[in-house]
């Protein structure tokens, strides 16, 4: 067939193969109480009929209460007008982040703080309002003859934060909830000035015990900085219980000890995925040099192909396994390196790989290389498979969740500690909400429960990777893919997306500019805190001359591929703190908005378009194709065991041995459905009015031209949440 014809078909199956939401449920349905109770195992579930009888009287009471709060909430309004005459009182206090970085606490600049009473018939009266400065103070200005009425039952003061930004009528309208709240005596309110205690509030607090910027969640279900919307739980429900129900009836007969249940038997059970399909259409495609190459360039990976210095016309796509990090003895995680030519259509057509690393579990020589071409024959096969596997678990572990979701995290953290009234607030945080939220839930789903049963790859050789590929990520330089010929869609679909929100990011800071310059201090911190708490750079504390020739080869052979990979300029100047060369760019070294340049301005715009590219797309692209590549255990995978026959992962895909476990398997088609089939929040469908309208039509614009790259732009997620 020639490469039309294949093309159809494969656009065929990636029709048919696409993901759907049209589970509904019913009454007695199981369901989950909510996202943190998934587990890879038997996820905590309410599933008797009498215990669901019990659930649903309990969420009637909930719903109860919430129409009584809401009832009561009508009946007696906050009235944003201030109550009294004379507001020569003066409150005053000071607000500070409760974890000090240094020998001082660190202030809490632009916190809103509202002076409230509440009468005995339940009505509030609001006595006054102030923004903290820049150093966390603030005087709040109130009658004290208003609040120390003998109506009053109750006075308080409240300091809030911004937890959503929504946009109506093409307006931005922040949403602030109640962080902190302290009671005031009215016998206290003597005379004409009263000096609160500093409250040290615990907000946004970064974690002490993990390499790299995270965010302090002690009880995901009390005391998370923010939460999911019940609009995102119920879509969670309704898109994965029967994947859950699936591997709940695996394990089942697992412990049963059923010789019913095959890797076959769990292949069936779940959705056909894309290698299926066409090899249903094709038999023996999926497993041929082209459609290697295709998906190497256009599929989950989206590799990045480096031009060979030395051959014109080649390029190399290099994954490198499981390095200097921890691991276990049953799993390979050999380095992969692939020569890649392109054919008459532009596609990459592989012509060598080179693995590097054991692979049989006898093996201890970690630098012991092999080179394989299409002479070899079956072998040459084998190696295609290793490398993709190998191929998979590198895009998950560096791309996936250190390249979108950890990156993104450490954004998030430092805009919800920093940005309330910079217009940079309505701009940003619509796009980098609850990405902490899901991280907090793959600390133990992915690198705890997942990944170390399914990989070569233990908990803490994750953690410590995750680590060194953060070091590689910084929005400054950063450019998106290239394309290498007419056929890289994914490279053509970067350039496109990344176009279209440079000019959204441009044309919102242009028209802000003076609210943005007015309010500069925030970009400012948001920028300190990005560059104090970034990861070093990759190698950067690495002293080369005690390094072996072999390890000192490997290092200079990772960091050229990730900074070319990876867009990472290693001549940049970059920020020195205790002696670490930090991975993050600042934005700007200005603390007042009238210091500021126009290279401050460009920065500030070059940055934000790489937090929404990151966020948005860049994850949305590896998270949707997951199931196309990993839906199929025996094609691809994120893990070939050792097995017991002396070539070890070089053996046929009928060789079990290698293959993923029964529970493993299972478990890893569970996971790759959870990630790619649970999807909420969309730029352009906008179900929760939290995106610009102006992004969504920005996109919608370009509709068709994304769609000649394969791509949906109604399925692109406006934020990282699963």
């Amino acid at each position: 067939m020639n490469h039309q014809d294949i093309k159809k078909i494969i656009q065929e199956c990636q029709k048919q193969t696409k993901i759907e939401y049209p589970y509904k449920g019913s009454f007695f349905t199981p369901r989950f109480k909510s996202i943190n109770h998934i587990e890879v195992g038997k996820s905590r579930m309410i599933s008797n009929p009498i215990t669901i009888l019990i659930e649903l009287a309990y969420v009637l009471y909930k719903d109860l209460r919430n129409l009584l709060h809401k009832w009561v909430d009508f009946l007696f309004p906050r009235n944003q007008q201030l109550v009294g005459k004379d507001f020569s009182s003066e409150l005053k206090g000071r607000i500070t982040f409760a974890s000090s970085e240094g020998p001082e606490a660190i202030p809490i600049h632009h916190m809103r703080v509202e002076f409230w009473a509440k009468t005995w018939l339940g009505q509030w009266r609001k006595l006054g309002s102030a923004l903290s400065d820049d150093q966390g103070y603030y005087l709040l200005k109130f009658d004290q003859k208003a609040a120390r009425s003998i109506w009053n039952l109750s006075l308080r003061v409240e300091a809030y934060q911004t937890t959503h930004v929504y946009f109506k009528d093409k307006k931005a309208h922040p949403h602030y909830t109640i962080f902190h709240r302290e009671i005031i005596r009215k016998d206290d309110l003597r005379g004409g000035s009263y000096m609160l205690e500093t409250m040290r509030l615990h907000l946004w607090e970064y974690r002490k015990d993990y390499p790299a910027p995270r965010v302090v969640i002690k009880d995901r279900e009390k005391d998370a900085p923010q939460y999911y919307s019940q609009a995102r739980q119920d879509a969670l429900a309704q898109q994965f219980i029967p994947y859950e129900l699936t591997k709940l009836k695996h394990l089942e007969m697992l412990e049963q000890g059923s010789h019913k249940l095959t890797l076959d038997y769990i292949q069936r059970d779940y959705p056909i995925n894309l290698s299926r399909c066409i090899e249903k259409r094709l038999p023996g495609y999926t497993r041929s040099d082209s459609y290697f190459g295709n998906r190497q360039m256009n599929g989950m990976n989206r590799a990045a192909f480096w031009p060979d210095p030395e051959e014109q016309g080649s390029y190399w796509v290099k994954y490198f396994g499981s390095c200097q990090y921890e691991t276990n003895q049953e799993f390979a995680f050999p380095d992969a390196e692939i020569k890649f030519l392109l054919d008459a259509e532009g596609l990459p057509l592989p012509s060598q790989i080179f693995l590097t690393g054991p692979l049989t579990s006898h093996e201890k020589d970690a630098w012991q290389k092999r080179s394989f071409t299409p002479a070899d024959g079956e072998a040459w096969n084998q190696a295609k498979r290793v490398a993709r596997v190998s191929g998979s678990l590198c895009t998950e572990i560096d791309d996936h969740f250190t390249g979108t979701h950890l990156n993104t995290e450490q954004y998030a953290i430092a805009a919800y500690r920093n940005l309330r009234i910079n217009p940079i607030a309505n701009l940003l945080l619509p796009h980098l909400k609850e990405v902490v939220l899901i991280n907090h839930t793959a600390d133990k789903l992915l690198l705890k429960e997942f990944l170390p049963i399914s990989t070569a790859m233990t908990e803490s050789g994750l953690i410590s990777r995750t680590k060194d590929l953060l070091g590689m990520q910084d929005w400054k330089g950063f450019e998106p893919m290239k394309s290498i010929s007419t056929a890289h869609d994914s490279a053509a679909s970067d350039e496109l997306f990344w176009k279209i929100t440079k000019t959204y990011v441009d044309e919102f800071i242009e028209e802000h500019l003076e609210e943005i310059k007015k309010y500069w201090l925030e970009i400012y911190c948001f920028s300190q805190d990005l560059v104090m708490h970034s990861v070093p750079v990759f190698l950067s504390d690495v002293n080369w001359e005690k390094l072996s020739p072999d390890l000192r080869k490997h290092y200079l052979s990772r960091l050229t591929y990730y900074q070319f990979k990876y867009s990472f300029n290693p001549e940049l100047p970059r920020t020195v703190i205790n002696g670490e060369l930090k991975a993050v760019s600042p934005i700007t070294n200005q603390k007042n908005g009238l210091d500021i340049s126009l290279n401050d301005i460009q920065n500030l715009k070059e940055s934000c378009t790489y937090m929404i590219f990151t966020a948005t797309y860049l994850h949305t692209w590896i998270n949707e194709h997951q199931y196309d590549e990993l839906g199929e255990l025996l094609y691809n995978g994120v893990g070939l065991r050792f097995g017991s026959g002396k070539n070890g992962i070089m053996a046929p895909e009928s060789d079990l041995a290698i293959a993923p476990d029964l529970e493993a398997a299972t478990k890893m088609l569970w996971f790759v459905n959870l990630l790619s089939r649970t999807e909420f929040g969309f730029i352009t469908r906008n179900e929760e009015g939290d995106v610009n309208p102006a992004f969504a039509k920005l996109l919608m614009d370009h509709k068709e031209e994304f769609l000649r790259l394969g791509v949906e732009v109604e399925n692109i997620e406006s934020r990282t949440n699963i």
